[in-house]
C-alpha cells in the first residue's frame, strides 16, 4: 500500500507530466505558426521567430561583451548610459516618458548582465511602429542632461547601497565575488559605488561612440510582425549604426583548487549559506546532465533539510547560464554546521551512486514542463534565443534543448556530479560561532 507521501509523490509526477502534454500541444501551436530564421540587414545579425498567435511583439537589441567590456573604474557603465538617457526625437522628446509607455501599453527598458547588455521593447503589434520610432531613437540617439543624469546616479547608488540590506542578495553579491575573484566576471555590470560616482556625461557618449557598433550588436525579434517591413525599419535605423571589427571573445572557466569559506558576521535571525562550484555554461554538452543532477540535488535537499529536518524552509540547489559558469547550493538556517554537513553528503551521494532510471525519467519530465512554462512568452522566447546565439553555439542549438534533455542518462548525471561538484566556494552571512570552518573539507 502507498503511503500518504508516496501517493502525493506519484501524483504530483502525473500532474506534471499531464502538464508537459498540455504545454507541448500549446508551444507546438506557437511555434508552428512561423519558423526562426537569421539574416544580416546591412551587416546587423537578426534574428526573426514570427509567432501569430498573439498580438505582441518583443523587440530585443542585445550589447556583446558584458563585464569583458568593463574595466575597475568604468564598471556600470552601460547600465549607467541606459539609465541616464533621453530621447532626442523632438516627436517624443518633450513628453514624459511614462505617458509614452502607458499610453501604448508598451514596456521599454535595458538591463546588465555578466554576458551582455540588452535594450528591450515589447508593445503590441497596433503601436509597434510608433514604438520602434521610440525604441531607435533611445539606443541611436542617447543623450544626457545634468538633471536626469544625477536622478539616474542617485538611484543607482541607492540600489547599490540596499544590497547590503537585504541578506538574500548581499549573501549572493557576496558569493559572486569570491567565486570570481581575480576574474573578469568579477567586475560589476550595475557598478560599484567608487565608479558610478565618478562616471559623467562625457565618457558616456565617448563610451557609446567607441563600443556601439553593428559588429557587437545581435537583434532578436519575437511576434507577428512582417518580415520585409522589419527590414526596411531595420535598415533605416539600427543600419545606420558603422560596422566596427568587433570579435566575440569569451571569459575563461573559473578554475579553484581547492574548496573555501568566507564567514561574514552579521547579527540575523538566521544563518545564510551559500555555495557556488564551476559549473557547464550552456555552450558546454554537459550542461545538460549537470542541468538533470542539479535537479537531483534540489529535490534530494529539500526532502533531507526541510521535509525531514525542518532546518530550512527553502533550501535549494541552482545552475546559473553565465559563460563562465556556476552552480550552487543554499539554505538559511539557524542550525548551520548540520544543514551543510547535510548538503555535502548529497553531493557526495551524487557522486557516489547512479540515480534510479524510473526517477531521472520524472525529473526530466518535470525539467522539460518548467522549460515549456518559462518560454510562454514572446520575451522569453527571444531571451532563449539570444542565450545561445550569444554564447558562440548558435540559436538553432536551443531549440534541440527538448532532446538534448531527454537524452540525458544516469551515467551522465554521476559523470557530472564526479567531475564539477568539488571545491566549493561557502560564504556564510551571520554568527561565526555556530560554524566549524573544517566541515569544508569533507566533501
Amino acid at each position: 500500500m502507498l503511503t500518504t507521501r508516496e501517493i502525493s509523490k506519484s501524483n504530483l509526477i502525473i500532474i506534471f507530466q499531464l502538464i508537459l502534454l498540455i504545454l507541448t500541444s500549446i508551444l507546438w501551436a506557437v511555434n508552428g505558426s512561423g519558423t526562426t530564421e537569421e539574416f544580416f540587414i546591412k551587416d546587423l545579425k537578426v534574428i526573426l521567430k514570427p509567432n501569430t498567435s498573439n498580438e505582441i511583439i518583443s523587440a530585443q537589441l542585445y550589447w556583446r561583451g558584458g563585464a569583458l567590456n568593463l574595466t575597475k573604474t568604468n564598471q556600470g557603465i552601460e547600465q549607467f548610459i541606459f539609465s541616464s538617457a533621453t530621447l532626442k526625437n523632438r516627436k517624443y522628446a518633450d513628453k514624459s516618458w511614462d505617458k509614452i509607455l502607458q499610453g501604448t501599453g508598451s514596456r521599454l527598458g535595458s538591463a546588465a548582465e555578466k554576458n551582455f547588455t540588452v535594450i528591450s521593447l515589447q508593445c503590441t503589434r497596433q503601436y509597434f511602429d510608433q514604438m520602434w520610432e521610440v525604441f531607435s531613437d533611445y539606443v541611436m540617439n542617447s543623450g544626457f542632461y545634468d538633471e536626469r543624469t544625477e536622478i539616474a546616479r542617485e538611484r543607482t547608488l541607492t540600489r547599490i547601497r540596499r544590497q547590503k540590506d537585504t541578506p538574500d542578495v548581499y549573501v549572493r553579491k557576496l558569493a559572486e565575488e569570491q567565486f570570481y575573484r581575480d576574474h573578469p566576471y568579477e567586475l560589476e555590470p550595475l557598478g560599484v559605488q567608487e565608479s558610478i560616482s565618478k562616471i559623467n556625461m562625457k565618457q558616456m557618449e565617448s563610451y557609446l561612440k567607441k563600443n556601439l557598433k553593428k559588429s557587437k550588436l545581435l537583434l532578436v525579434v519575437v511576434g507577428n510582425v512582417d518580415k520585409e517591413k522589419l527590414k526596411k525599419k531595420v535598415a533605416k535605423t539600427f543600419g545606420k549604426i558603422s560596422k566596427g571589427k568587433y570579435k566575440p571573445v569569451f571569459p575563461a572557466v573559473v578554475v579553484h583548487k581547492s574548496p573555501s569559506l568566507k564567514i561574514v558576521e552579521r547579527d540575523l535571525p538566521t544563518n545564510y549559506i551559500l555555495g557556488l562550484f564551476s559549473a557547464p555554461s550552456p555552450e558546454n554538452p554537459d550542461y545538460y546532465p549537470m542541468t538533470i543532477a542539479i535537479d537531483f540535488l534540489k529535490w534530494r535537499l529539500f526532502e533531507e533539510i526541510r521535509t525531514k529536518r525542518s532546518l530550512s524552509y527553502a533550501p535549494d540547489a541552482f545552475l546559473a547560464t553565465n559563460f563562465a559558469n556556476y552552480g550552487g547550493v543554499y539554505a538559511t538556517s539557524v542550525e548551520p554546521d548540520t544543514t551543510i554537513k547535510i548538503m555535502l553528503e548529497e553531493l557526495k551521494k551524487l557522486r557516489r551512486e547512479p540515480v534510479i532510471e524510473k526517477d531521472l525519467r520524472d525529473r526530466i519530465s518535470m525539467n522539460l514542463t518548467r522549460y515549456y512554462l518559462s518560454n510562454e512568452s514572446n520575451s522569453a522566447q527571444g531571451q532563449f534565443l539570444a542565450r545561445f546565439e550569444l554564447s558562440g553555439l548558435g540559436w538553432q542549438q536551443g531549440e534541440k534543448m527538448v532532446e538534448n534533455l531527454r537524452s540525458v542518462t544516469a551515467a551522465d548525471v554521476q559523470r557530472v556530479a564526479n567531475q564539477y561538484f568539488k571545491n566549493i566556494q561557502f560564504i556564510i552571512l551571520g554568527n561565526p560561532k555556530l560554524i566549524d570552518e573544517n566541515l569544508i573539507t569533507l566533501l
